[in-house]
């Protein structure tokens, strides 16, 4: 392998920060077809352990595979610099674009650019959530059970999707450890698992030390302002527990931000989720956005920290001893049933999201027509996104509806 410096691992993430479009999966194969393929930083094989750790942790997965790699190379710093390197860019763009948002959302031309686009992010988070399940559920009944009785509990009973995700992946663990029996394993269901729940109740411990010698000084920071207080609290709570794609996440803070605390309409939330999807990067970014429309810049700047410090935190504690426990059973059941609600909850994030985004004929046309581009065709999403926004103006414009 190649030897590189912190400045090199900083520049390559922050170009890819910049320039990566496509959403977790594209941004990681990028990462496979230059570190392993082009640059020499590593080998295939350390290219599947890294993707493997990344489904132990919840948070972003491009994110955590960055972090992973930065680590194993050049540690904390490396760790760092390769995180910061990813996502800086797309903070700075959705800022940027935020400001502008506020300033001039209500412009006509704005509003007829959303108003083209609004669908389309519809179906590209329809697409996501459906493409990583064919990936990942395979042939697996059990997890398509899991994922459409997750759909059902967020949409019918709407209950929240962290404890959806949480309830799942218990109820996968007792599944597949009553399978594990039933098909004759000698060994008992306790004696094989305590050792996993030995390790995360280190970590545990660990990560609590961490938080509770840095909460002071976020209750200081915060202090002048409750709202960056509980905004602080709720990013690190909703990074904290919940797994799979950046679209559970802001199905996640879709359900906080404006159903429990109203802290943005639906309309305003699906313009962040396109801002996150115009700009590179993982598009948890949308963060960014609802930070700077609750309390300005500082909002932006702490609700972007708390989204991603504790992904940042597992994998730092994670990745002395995570080969020790990757290939566990009973992690692999817990982390199956959380990964097939997760993917459950993408979809229910479009379908709830879709009510005010599909207002008219015209827009369930322009959903109809992207979901048709998305699933047929390998039209990139950025492009889809632009053509959009220019198709709402246009109509807009000259047909006056």
């Amino acid at each position: 392998m190649q030897p590189i410096t912190l400045f090199e691992l900083f520049k390559y993430f922050l170009i890819l920060g910049a320039t990566a479009f496509g959403g977790p999966l594209a941004i990681i194969d990028k990462i496979r077809y230059d570190l392993v393929l082009k640059k020499n930083w590593m080998q295939m094989d350390e290219f599947k352990d890294i993707f493997g750790y990344s489904q132990v942790a919840p948070g972003p997965l491009a994110f955590q595979v960055a972090v992973y790699f930065g680590y194993y190379r050049k540690k904390f710093l490396g760790a760092l610099v390769s995180g910061f390197g990813l996502v800086f860019p797309s903070f700075l763009l959705v800022l940027l674009f935020s400001i502008f948002y506020k300033e001039f959302r209500d412009v006509d031309y704005v509003r007829y650019a959303m108003y083209g686009l609004s669908p389309v992010i519809i179906a590209i988070i329809a697409k996501s959530g459906l493409n990583l399940s064919k990936t990942i559920f395979q042939k697996d009944v059990f997890m398509y059970v899991v994922f459409f009785l997750s759909i059902f509990l967020t949409i019918a009973l709407k209950i929240q999707i962290i404890y959806i995700v949480i309830g799942s992946a218990i109820f996968s663990l007792l599944f597949f450890s009553a399978m594990k029996k039933i098909k004759g394993d000698k060994l008992n269901s306790f004696i094989g698992i305590s050792p996993l729940m030995l390790s995360f109740a280190n970590f545990a411990k660990n990560f609590a030390t961490l938080c509770g010698k840095n909460l002071s000084l976020l209750i200081i920071g915060s202090f002048f302002s409750a709202n960056l207080l509980a905004m602080a609290l709720l990013f690190l709570k909703v990074g904290s527990l919940t797994y799979g794609s950046g679209f559970v996440i802001v199905g996640v803070l879709r359900q906080e931000v404006v159903d429990n605390l109203h802290w943005l309409t639906s309309k305003e939330f699906i313009d962040g989720i396109a801002f996150g999807q115009i700009t590179p990067g993982p598009v948890v970014i949308t963060s960014t956005f609802i930070g700077y429309m609750t309390s300005g810049v500082i909002g932006s700047i702490v609700s972007t920290v708390c989204i991603f410090l504790p992904t940042f935190i597992f994998v730092i504690l994670l990745a002395q001893k995570i080969h020790k426990f990757k290939d566990n059973f009973y992690l692999k059941a817990l982390i199956k049933g959380a990964n097939a609600a997760a993917l459950g909850a993408i979809l229910s994030t479009a379908f709830i999201l879709s009510k005010d985004a599909l207002i008219d004929v015209t827009t369930i046309i322009f959903f109809l027509v992207a979901i048709i581009i998305l699933f047929l065709t390998k039209f990139k999403d950025i492009y889809l996104i632009l053509f959009a926004s220019l198709a709402g103006i246009l109509i807009k414009v000259f047909f006056q509806f």
